[in-house]
């Protein structure tokens, strides 16, 4: 069933968020904005990031926005209850590598969902009714967002909208996972690593020589070049051969977007074409060295 006129609009609000998160270099992830302009667009009572592990029987909440004040503890608690319990959104995630977003109607049935103990749950806390909207996880395990309606199922629009925003979802989670990892890389550089000239220094005496040191990881190189998370995935992308275009479309963001992108990484490497670009990255240990296959 498509969207109609005021789901479109809120389509429209959700992917200007987009936009606006995947351009602004802050450090720590903004959920809070997404979570709402999402509980707003599907009406529901209370929506929260959730990643839970179906084997293991654990989970936690990794973002929430909800009318009641509740603590962190309290939902992380409520998410294993309904890992325990049962709850069809998890199972079915977990273990059937299904991606669209489904109700937990959808799922289970009516009467069986409705006669469930995880129903009665959901019921009592934030919504009798759940929605999931999957994001890519491991085999196993669950990872999205769970929304709760209070007395209506949602409807057929609504889920219309759901599956319209998800691929904007997933680019947000993957742009705060790949920024995380980039962080990360960068606090191990070493203080002053970056664009410092050789040092001179008096031989040292003989000693055993020591083992070599491990490579370093390619996000981290990046870091000392200067090369923002997204830089990376843009020339990531360039040594596929995809044009900018392309490479927009696989970022979900605008093709002006990733030519500014690519024009900064011809700065920060010294280069003036794509070929150059690449053949200089893997000579820095940034991209992987050129197949030799025929």
């Amino acid at each position: 069933m498509a969207m109609g006129t005021a789901l479109w609009r809120d389509y429209a609000y959700m992917l200007g968020l987009a936009v606006s998160v995947l351009e602004r270099p802050d450090p720590e992830p903004h959920w809070s904005l997404v979570l709402s302009e999402l509980a707003r667009g599907l009406h529901a009572s209370a929506v929260s990031l959730s990643e839970v592990h179906h084997t293991k029987r654990t989970g936690r909440v990794v973002a929430w926005k909800c009318a009641d004040e509740v603590s962190q503890e309290y939902l992380d608690s409520l998410t294993v209850r309904h890992v325990r319990l049962g709850n069809p959104l998890v199972e079915h995630y977990a273990t059937t590598g299904d991606r669209t977003p489904r109700s937990a109607t959808q799922i289970r049935g009516e009467r069986p969902w409705l006669r469930s103990e995880s129903h009665s749950l959901a019921r009592g806390t934030f919504g009798a009714h759940m929605l999931g909207i999957p994001l890519p996880a491991p085999v196993g395990a669950a990872r999205g967002f769970v929304l709760h309606h209070v007395r209506d199922d949602f409807t057929e629009e609504e889920l219309a909208y759901a599956r319209r925003v998800q691929p904007l979802l997933v680019s947000i989670d993957a742009h705060y996972r790949a920024r995380a990892q980039w962080c990360e890389a960068a606090a191990r550089v070493p203080a002053g690593a970056a664009g410092s000239g050789p040092v001179r220094t008096a031989p040292a005496p003989a000693a055993a020589p020591a083992p070599a040191p491990a490579p370093a990881p390619r996000a981290e190189r990046a870091a000392e070049q200067g090369i923002t998370p997204r830089q990376f995935a843009v020339l990531t992308l360039l040594a596929k051969a995809l044009p900018a275009t392309a490479i927009a479309h696989r970022l979900h963001i605008s093709p002006r977007t990733a030519h500014k992108h690519i024009e900064s990484l011809y700065r920060r490497l010294g280069t003036c074409d794509r070929l150059s670009t690449v053949m200089r990255a893997q000579s820095l240990g940034l991209l992987p060295p050129p197949s030799m296959d025929c």
